[in-house]
């Protein structure tokens, strides 16, 4: 098992745990292994909405770096306010793979996103909603 991995699962499910923004959260997936890991969580938000994301992180060198992800959040009737991604189905943006779907936009990134300012994000979206 990685301990530079698992640790930063823990940070992710602390973070999860302390915001105010998260009624209760679910892990569906965590795995570790020597060099790289899983984490699959979906979380119910206070006001109805979800928030679900899907990490694969490798780690090279104490270094652990952002493989494959899906960060998604949509609202309590169900319909998408954002989703962030790297699939590559959108291979013709400029910083493809990774990209963003707003309502019915989808746009380029010019990096993997960070987790936490994400929920950083979906904290400050439902403040002042």
């Amino acid at each position: 098992m990685n301990g530079h991995i698992r640790r930063h699962f823990d940070l992710i499910e602390a973070r999860l745990i302390e915001s105010p923004a998260v009624l209760s959260f679910q892990i569906i997936r965590r795995e570790t292994s020597l060099y790289d890991g899983k984490l699959r969580v979906k979380a119910a938000l206070s006001d109805g909405g979800v928030f679900a994301r899907f990490l694969y992180v490798s780690e090279t060198g104490k270094q652990i770096s952002l493989e494959k992800y899906s960060l998604h959040w949509q609202d309590r009737r169900g319909n998408l306010v954002r989703r962030m991604d790297n699939a590559p189905h959108f291979a013709d943006l400029p910083c493809a793979p990774h990209h963003e779907h707003i309502a019915d936009m989808v746009q380029g990134l010019s990096c993997a996103p960070d987790i936490f300012t994400f929920l950083d994000e979906i904290e400050k979206g439902m403040a002042s909603s």
